[in-house]
C-alpha cells in the first residue's frame, strides 16, 4: 500500500506452492504488467527482473500458459555509472498452471484512462521544494542575520601588543570588556533580522501542502489544536478520512483477484476460483473513541439493526462472529 500511494502502483504475485500459494508483495521498479488493448482488467503478459545475488540480471516473462526466465549474459553493475547494454540468453520455460497472468495490480486512484497516480504528484512536491527551500533561507539567514551587528565609530581596531597584528572578531567577540581611548568613539547597533517572517512564509506553504493532501494540518502543527473539543478534531480528519476511502475500491479490486489465483493455485477446479462475489472487509479508517462506537452501535440496535451487523461494524471478523454465534447456540441448548 505504502509503494502504491508513493509510486502510483504496485503489484501482488501468485504462484502455485504445493498446498499453499506463494503471494508476495511486488515493487513497480521490478515489474510491470501489459493489459488487452480495451480491457484493462484482462492481463495479456507481466515481466519481473531483478539482480541476483550473483550479480546477473534475472527476468521472468509470465504469459497466460507459461513463464519464460532469461538471465543477463554477464554480471551487471546498475549501480554506479553509464548503463550497461544487457544481453539476454534464455534461462528455461516453466509451465504455468493457473492459465492466466499471475501479476496483480494494485493502483493508487486510478482514473478510468490511466492507471494509478502517485499521490506525491500534481503538484504536491513543487510545494515540498518551496518548503525546502525556505527552511534553507532560513538557516543561512540564522547565520548571517539572526545576530545584531555592531558599529564603532572613532576607533582604530585593536591590535595585540605582542605581534602588533589585528586582533579577530573571533577574539573580539570573546572579550567581556573593551577599551576605547578616544573620546570621541561611539558604539552603534543594528538589530537582528526578524525570522518570524520567513516562518510565517513557511507555514503558508505547509498550509497549502496540508489542503492539497488532504492531510490534517494539526498533523504537521500540533499547537493548531489546542482548546479544540473531540467534535472538532474529529471534523478536521474528514477529508484525510475520505481520501482514505477513496482507495479502499481500487485496492479491493486487486485483493479479490489475488483470492481467486490463491484458490486456483491450490485447486484449479475449487469453485472460489472463479467467485466474483467476494467482499474485501476493511477496518473502519474514522477515528473513534470505544465509547462513541458502542454508544453508535446500541442506538443502531433500538431501531432493529441485527446483531450481526452491529458485530461487524464493530470490527469482529467473519470467524469470530461465527465463533459468538456458536456459543450463543451453546447457551440456548444448555
Amino acid at each position: 500500500h505504502t509503494d502504491s500511494i508513493k509510486l502510483g502502483e504496485a503489484y501482488w504475485l501468485v504462484q502455485p506452492d504445493g498446498d499453499k500459494p506463494k503471494i508476495t508483495a511486488e515493487h513497480p521498479s521490478q515489474v510491470i504488467v501489459q493489459s488487452a488493448p480495451g480491457d484493462r482488467r484482462k492481463r495479456v503478459a507481466a515481466l519481473k527482473e531483478w539482480t541476483d545475488g550473483d550479480g546477473h540480471l534475472r527476468a521472468n516473462i509470465y504469459l497466460p500458459s507459461y513463464v519464460a526466465k532469461f538471465r543477463s549474459e554477464k554480471a551487471v553493475n546498475r549501480t554506479y555509472g553509464p548503463m550497461e547494454k544487457v544481453v539476454w540468453v534464455a534461462d528455461g520455460v516453466s509451465q504455468n498452471s493457473l492459465g492466466v497472468v499471475p501479476v496483480v495490480p494494485m493502483p493508487n486512484n486510478p482514473s478510468m484512462l490511466k492507471g494509478g497516480v502517485s499521490d506525491l504528484a500534481r503538484g504536491k512536491t513543487a510545494i515540498q521544494d518551496a518548503i525546502n527551500k525556505m527552511l534553507g533561507d532560513s538557516q543561512v539567514a540564522s547565520e548571517s542575520h539572526a545576530l545584531p551587528q555592531r558599529v564603532l565609530l572613532g576607533v582604530e581596531p585593536p591590535r595585540d601588543p605582542v605581534t602588533g597584528r589585528v586582533v579577530t572578531d573571533e577574539r573580539m567577540a570573546e572579550s567581556q570588556l573593551w577599551y576605547f581611548n578616544n573620546e570621541a568613539a561611539k558604539p552603534y547597533e543594528f538589530g537582528a533580522a526578524d525570522m518570524k517572517q520567513l516562518r510565517d512564509l513557511v507555514d503558508g506553504q505547509i498550509g497549502d501542502l496540508a489542503s492539497q493532501t488532504r492531510t490534517p494540518v494539526h498533523y504537521f502543527k500540533p499547537q493548531s489544536i489546542s482548546n479544540l473539543s473531540a467534535e472538532a478534531l474529529q471534523g478536521l480528519e474528514t477529508g484525510l478520512v475520505s481520501k482514505v476511502r477513496d482507495k479502499l475500491d481500487a485496492f479491493g479490486d486487486g485483493y479479490e483477484e489475488v483470492a481467486r489465483l490463491a484458490f486456483r493455485a491450490i485447486d484449479p477446479n475449487d469453485p472460489r476460483a472463479n467467485e466474483t462475489n467476494i467482499e474485501v472487509i476493511w477496518r473502519d479508517p474514522e477515528s473513534r473513541s470505544q465509547a462513541q462506537l458502542v454508544d453508535s452501535l446500541t442506538k443502531m440496535a433500538t431501531i432493529g439493526v441485527p446483531r450481526e451487523v452491529l458485530w461487524e461494524r464493530y470490527g469482529f471478523s467473519p470467524p469470530e462472529i461465527e465463533r459468538m454465534k456458536a456459543m450463543e447456540s451453546l447457551d440456548a441448548f444448555l
